[in-house]
Parts: C-alpha cells; sequence; structure tokens
C-alpha cells in the first residue's frame, strides 16, 4: 500500500474500527499524521455514523460497568457477551453516571461529583474542574434543591460543552431561579451563562442532545408540580427555546425525551397503559413529529414505567429499547409488536450508547505552540490587526535605519549580522 495516495489510504481506514486504527499508527509516520490528523478523525466519524457501525451499548449496574458490541451481540447473534469498562475515575464500587454520550466521548461523573469527559476507544480522559454547588443563597432563604447536567457539541466552535443547571427555591420574591453554567472542553473552564427561566422537577434527569442542542423536560414554576415544557438550550448561541410537541387529545401523560439515530424522540408515557414514541424528523418542524410505535402494558413482563429507544437495526425494521431498567428488547416496526426480552442481560441496570471514534479529548496544538482554545475569535483577531496597523508606523520610526517587517503580530528585524527574529510584539 505503499504506493496509494494518502487520501485512498484514509478511505480504507476510516472503515476500521477505532482500536484497529490506532494500531495503523506504528506502520510510518505518514500514516501516524494521517490518523492523528483532525480531517481523519472526522472521516473515521462521519463513516461510523453513517453506516450506523462501530456502536456499543453500555450496561451500568451498582458496582460494575459493561460494554458489548451492538453488532456482533444484538445484530448476528442471540447470545450477548459483556465485558467490563474501566472508567478512569476513582469509586469504591466502580459505579458512574452517565451524564451524556456524544461522537465517541462519554462524560462520566462518580459519587462524589468527580466529572471526566472520557474517550473508552483511545482510553484518553480529562478531569473537569471541580465546580461547588452554592446549598444557599441570600442568606439562607433560597436553597438548592435540584442540579441537572447535559453534555453536547457545539458545531459552530468545533467544541464539546458540558452543562449545570442548578435551581435554587424558597423563599424571596421569586419562587425560584436556575443557574447554569457551561464548561467548555477546548478552553477547560466554566463560565456562567443566561439563567433559565423554567422549573426542573427531575433531579438525575440529564439533557438529552440532538441537532445541536440539549434538551429537557421543565414546568412552568414550582407550585404547578407538572412538567410539560420540552425547552432546548441551543450550544452554539446559548439561548432557550421551547420545543412544539405533537398533538395529542389525551394529554394525561407524563414526558421523556430520547433520540435515535440524532433526531429527538418525544415520549407520551401513560403510566401503568401504554407509551407512544415520536420522533422529530425535521428539527425545529411541528409537523414532522411522526409516531414511531407504541409499547402497551400487556406486551412487556412487570409494570410499565419506562421505556428508552435506543438504536435502529441494520435493516431499520427494528428498534432495541429498555424498558424500566429491567429489559432489553426489539421492537419490530413491521409487525408492531415487541419481540423476546434479550438473554445474559444483568437484572436491573442502566443502558447507554456510545460510537467508537478518536475524538481528542486534549485540545489539538499548532505548530507553533498555541492550543486550538488559544485561537482568537474573528472580531478579537481584526481588533489585534487593527491595533497593530495603528502601533506600526510608531515602530518603524524607532526602527527607521533596520529593515522591518511585521507578519501575523511577529516584528522580524532583518539585518546582515542579524537573521533571526527579532522579538514578539505582545498587544
Amino acid at each position: 500500500m505503499s504506493g496509494l495516495p494518502l487520501e485512498m489510504i484514509a478511505e480504507i481506514l476510516c472503515r476500521l474500527p477505532a482500536k484497529e486504527v490506532l494500531c495503523c499508527r506504528s506502520v510510518s509516520k505518514p500514516w501516524c499524521a494521517l490518523i492523528d490528523g483532525p480531517n481523519f478523525v472526522k472521516l473515521h466519524l462521519k463513516h461510523s455514523m453513517d453506516t450506523s457501525s462501530n456502536l456499543y451499548i453500555i450496561l451500568r449496574t451498582t458496582s460494575h460497568v459493561h460494554y458489548m458490541d451492538f453488532e456482533q451481540n444484538l445484530v448476528l447473534n442471540d447470545f450477548v457477551t459483556l465485558k467490563e469498562l474501566n472508567h478512569p475515575l476513582m469509586c469504591y464500587n466502580h459505579g458512574i453516571k452517565v451524564l451524556g454520550s456524544v461522537n465517541g466521548l462519554l462524560c462520566i461523573s462518580n459519587v462524589v461529583d468527580d466529572i471526566a469527559v472520557w474517550n473508552p476507544s483511545t482510553r484518553k480522559h480529562r478531569v473537569v474542574p471541580f465546580l461547588p454547588i452554592e446549598l444557599k443563597r441570600y442568606f439562607g432563604t433560597k436553597s438548592c434543591s435540584v442540579y441537572v447536567f447535559g453534555f453536547g457539541y457545539d458545531s459552530v466552535r468545533d467544541d464539546y460543552k458540558l452543562v449545570r443547571i442548578a435551581q435554587f427555591g424558597g423563599g424571596g420574591k421569586r419562587s425560584f431561579e436556575s443557574e447554569v453554567k457551561v464548561y467548555s472542553l477546548r478552553k477547560q473552564s466554566w463560565r456562567r451563562i443566561g439563567d433559565m427561566p423554567y422549573c426542573v422537577h427531575y433531579p438525575g434527569a440529564n439533557g438529552v442532545f440532538a441537532n445541536g442542542a440539549l434538551h429537557w423536560v421543565v414546568g412552568e414554576n414550582p407550585e404547578s408540580n407538572v412538567a410539560n415544557i420540552v425547552v432546548a438550550l441551543d450550544l452554539g448561541v446559548e439561548d432557550y427555546r421551547e420545543v412544539l410537541q405533537p398533538e395529542y387529545k389525551d394529554k394525561n401523560f407524563y414526558i421523556d425525551l430520547g433520540v435515535l439515530r440524532g433526531c429527538l424522540c418525544f415520549l407520551a408515557n401513560f403510566l401503568g397503559e401504554r407509551v407512544d414514541v415520536w420522533m422529530m424528523k425535521e428539527y425545529g418542524v411541528k409537523e414532522s413529529w411522526t409516531k414511531l410505535f407504541s409499547v402497551a402494558q400487556y406486551e412487556v413482563i412487570g409494570f410499565l414505567r419506562s421505556l428508552k429507544p435506543l438504536a435502529y437495526s441494520k435493516s431499520g425494521d427494528e428498534v432495541l429499547i429498555e424498558h424500566d431498567n429491567l429489559d432489553l428488547c426489539w421492537y419490530d416496526l413491521k409487525r408492531k409488536q415487541v419481540k423476546n426480552r434479550i438473554p445474559g442481560i444483568p437484572y436491573s441496570f442502566e443502558a447507554d450508547t456510545f460510537v467508537e471514534s478518536l475524538i481528542s479529548v486534549s485540545p489539538i496544538r499548532h505548530l507553533d505552540g498555541r492550543t486550538q482554545d488559544e485561537d482568537e475569535d474573528s472580531k478579537d483577531r481584526n481588533k489585534r490587526y487593527a491595533v497593530l496597523n495603528f502601533m506600526l508606523p510608531f515602530f518603524m520610526s524607532i526602527f527607521s535605519s533596520l529593515d522591518v517587517t511585521c507578519y501575523f503580530g511577529l516584528v522580524f528585524v532583518i539585518r546582515d549580522d542579524f537573521l533571526s527574529e527579532g522579538f514578539k510584539l505582545v498587544l
């Protein structure tokens, strides 16, 4: 393959699982540079997404974290082979919570609220700086009643963001306030954004990421004790909006959210009767809500408390669903019925999905040593160049006897006996 162009090699390698691709880094320096490059990383991820390949299911119990290959275990075979997944956080019983899964990155936390962004495929992780929660405010008149997280991808800035919403209630003129802080993986720091003007009723119900936004089920105020609004936080512009819901005659249900193939799913849970699963095929368009399927109480073993869609089958004719943290089973979209429970699953678990990828948890370094998070926004860069152009005549007058060249903020002094960089102009 030494005679093949790198573009063709990239097309071949992007079809391999991430772990096998990483082994190919040792073939040669050009291969290593190709695989580590951001263009190939995105190509590999895109191929996995487009072909629904390299998908894994995570099953978390109280003391263990297992994973299994989706295709090998649930598509090609009738039995399940679980493997232990060793996460990077310290925990006495190995129990973790998954705050979100995006593009092969998992955001996880342990019982003492240590948080890390972790790529299980590359075995790399980055610990998120600790952000303490202010339990009481305004001289003790308000206390923190609930806090939730959400993890997603900002395609505008090519950044992965963790959002924490802390809600304070009791006393004062306002019945509650929701403080929102965002952690940027690129900048490796927390910052506060605008407060969310809705009330979070479900502790531990983390945001569902779809179409560039995180989604939660919220209420208008804590007094109503009703969560019937779907709010979206756009990670690109960092503002809130309500998501229009499908039309229902009977509104006596609880709302849950999910995601399938990147599309937002709306779950109408008629507790103990049935769960209707809807998909928004064109994001933001109310008319695009489509009812995928409905699971009735008599189709499952035990009480139908919750349902979570996880993934489509390769053919697209079936959907893998989690029922009450007890069962994994297939729903046949053609026959409109639930198939048998998948054997070999732990008795009680929480299920999540992740796709193998080469996405880095560390900022990309440029040749000049700068990291990607240190890149300037276009506005800041324009301001810097404007100041530089203003100051340049001043420096030219100082170095009038020298041949001075300015290039991207660096002043080079050229002389017969001085051929190196003079000094760096810091503005």
